[in-house]
């Protein structure tokens, strides 16, 4: 069989994968905003909840620091 020769550009994947990082920490921060709620009358739970939110915050600054740092490697080659 005779190989196909794929394009490959390391924009395009480090462009891929951060949306997809991105679009996992989105759900995740709705998803965990949207069980507040659940422990209103947990003291312990509720801070963890919150604290869950504040490190996926970080999360997405650090992805956002990240591909500022490295903004040339995110272009189209």
């Amino acid at each position: 069989m005779e190989e196909q020769n794929k394009p490959f550009s390391m924009g395009y994947v480090l462009r891929t994968t951060a949306k997809n990082m991105r679009k996992s920490i989105d759900i995740s921060i709705r998803k965990t905003f949207e069980r507040i709620s659940d422990f209103s009358s947990d003291k312990e739970k509720s801070a963890e909840v919150f604290k869950t939110l504040s490190h996926l915050h970080t999360m997405r600054k650090n992805l956002d620091d990240f591909q500022a740092a490295y903004s040339d490697a995110f272009k189209n080659n």
